[in-house]
C-alpha cells in the first residue's frame, strides 16, 4: 500500500484485508471479482439492466464492476465517465470527513492506480498536467504501475472531462 496523497492510498487485496476492521477508511473496490460480485450477491455476470450493475455501495465502501483487460472499447466510456463520477463523490464525501482512503484492486498494478491517478489529479495534484506527463509522475511516485490497455486508454479518453475541466471551473 503507498499513500499518493494525503490519506489516498493505492493498493492491492491484500491490503483491503489488513485495514478491513479499522474504522477511520474508506475503500473503493476497483474489481469486479470478488468484492462488486460479493456485494451485489452474483456469481458471472449480472444483467446490465441491474440497477447496481456498475457499482455498489454498502456504507463507506464501494465496489465498481470493473475487470481488466487489455482491448479497448470507446463503446464504454460514457458509462465509466458515470461510474467515476459517482466514485469520486463518494471519496469526496469520505475524504472531506477526515477519512484515510484505499483505492485498490486485485494486484494494485492497473485499474487502482490508473483510478487514483484521475481522482489526485482532479483534486490538483499535478497542477492540471496532462495525462502523459501525470502517468509519468505516478510512475515515479508508484512504481508498481502497470496498467492494462482498457483502463488506462479510457482515463487517457476521460482526461479533459475530470481534470482540465475541473481545472476551469476552479480557475473560474
Amino acid at each position: 500500500m503507498k499513500e499518493i496523497y494525503h490519506d489516498i492510498f493505492i493498493g492491492n487485496e491484500r491490503d483491503y484485508y489488513e485495514i478491513q476492521r479499522e474504522n477511520n477508511w474508506a475503500v473503493l473496490h476497483c474489481c469486479k471479482h470478488p468484492f462488486h460480485c460479493q456485494f451485489v450477491g452474483y456469481r458471472g455476470n449480472l444483467p446490465s439492466t441491474h440497477p447496481d450493475y456498475a457499482l455498489k455501495r454498502i456504507e463507506n465502501e464501494m465496489a465498481l464492476n470493473l475487470v481488466d483487460m487489455d482491448r479497448f472499447s470507446e463503446n464504454y466510456l460514457n458509462f465509466n465517465r458515470d461510474m467515476f463520477t459517482t466514485a469520486f463523490s463518494f471519496l469526496d464525501e469520505y475524504r472531506l470527513q477526515g477519512y484515510k482512503i484505499l483505492i485498490h484492486c486485485n494486484q494494485g498494478e492497473s485499474r487502482a492506480p490508473t483510478i487514483g491517478l484521475l481522482y489526485i489529479a482532479r483534486l490538483g495534484t499535478f497542477e492540471y498536467a496532462d495525462f502523459d506527463t501525470s502517468v509519468q509522475k505516478l510512475r515515479k511516485m508508484y512504481p508498481a504501475y502497470m496498467p492494462k490497455r482498457n483502463i488506462f486508454l479510457t482515463v487517457k479518453s476521460l482526461w479533459r472531462d475530470f481534470v482540465q475541466n475541473s481545472a476551469e471551473e476552479v480557475n473560474t
